[in-house]
C-alpha cells in the first residue's frame, strides 16, 4: 500500500488545487501552447479541470493495472524498484505540468515553453538511467516485436536506448535556451531519430541472432 501512497497523494494535490482555485479561473483555460509560448487552443474551465485531472487518474490506473494483465507480468518482480522510481517520476512530471497549467491560467507569469521541455528532458534522463534494469514487458521500455520475442535483443536494445534517452533528455533541456525558430525542428528531429535508432537496431540484432541460431 505504501508504494501507492505517493502517486495517490500527487493526484489528490492536483485535484484539490484545481477545485480550490476553480472560482478564480477564467472562463477559457489554455490547454496547449506553441514553442513560443503562445496559446494554440483553449477550453472551458470545467473541461480543463476534468480533462487534466481525468487524464492524470487514467495514467495512474494504466500504470497500476498493467502489471496485473501483462503477459510478462512475472518479470515486474525483477525490476520492481526501477518500476517504482519511473512511476513516481512520470506521476511527478504530470503533477508539475498540471500545476504549471493551473497557475499559468490564473495569471502567474510562468513560461510554459521554458518549463515543459526541461521537465520532460529530466524525465527522459531518469528513464535512461534505469532503462537497462527493465525486463521485458508490455508497458515500459522499447517494445518492438523483436525485443519482446528475444530477451537478448531486449537487453542490448535497452543498453543502447538508455544512452539515447539520456542524450535526448539533455537536448530537450537545452531547447528553451535556443532561438524559437530552431526549437521545433531540433525537437522533432531529435525525437524522430532517437525513436528510429532503437527500432532498427532491435530488428538488426534479431535477424543477426536468428542467423546464428540463438
Amino acid at each position: 500500500m505504501k508504494k501507492h501512497l505517493i502517486p495517490i497523494l500527487m493526484i489528490l494535490i492536483s485535484i484539490s488545487l484545481w477545485l480550490i482555485f476553480y472560482p478564480q479561473l477564467p472562463d477559457q483555460v489554455p490547454m496547449q501552447w506553441g514553442v513560443d509560448g503562445s496559446v494554440n487552443w483553449s477550453a472551458s474551465k470545467f473541461i480543463a479541470l476534468f480533462t487534466n485531472n481525468g487524464m492524470y487518474v487514467l495514467l495512474y490506473l494504466i500504470i497500476l493495472f498493467s502489471p496485473k494483465i501483462d503477459p510478462k507480468k512475472k518479470n515486474y518482480q525483477q525490476f520492481s524498484r526501477s518500476y517504482e522510481i519511473i512511476t513516481y517520476s512520470v506521476m511527478g512530471l504530470f503533477l508539475l505540468i498540471n500545476l504549471v497549467t493551473l497557475f499559468k491560467s490564473l495569471g502567474y507569469p510562468l513560461q510554459i515553453h521554458f518549463f515543459i521541455p526541461i521537465l520532460v528532458g529530466l524525465l527522459l534522463i531518469i528513464f535512461g538511467n534505469y532503462m537497462q534494469t527493465i525486463k521485458p514487458n508490455w508497458l515500459f521500455g522499447i517494445r518492438t516485436p523483436w525485443t519482446l520475442d528475444n530477451e537478448e535483443v531486449w537487453r542490448k536494445t535497452h543498453r543502447l536506448g538508455a544512452r539515447i534517452f539520456i542524450i535526448l533528455g539533455f537536448i530537450l533541456i537545452t531547447t528553451p535556451f535556443i532561438s524559437d525558430q530552431y526549437v521545433l525542428p531540433v525537437t522533432l528531429i531529435s525525437i524522430f531519430v532517437g525513436a528510429l535508432i532503437p527500432i532498427f537496431y532491435s530488428y538488426y540484432l534479431y535477424q543477426k541472432l536468428n542467423k546464428s541460431g540463438r
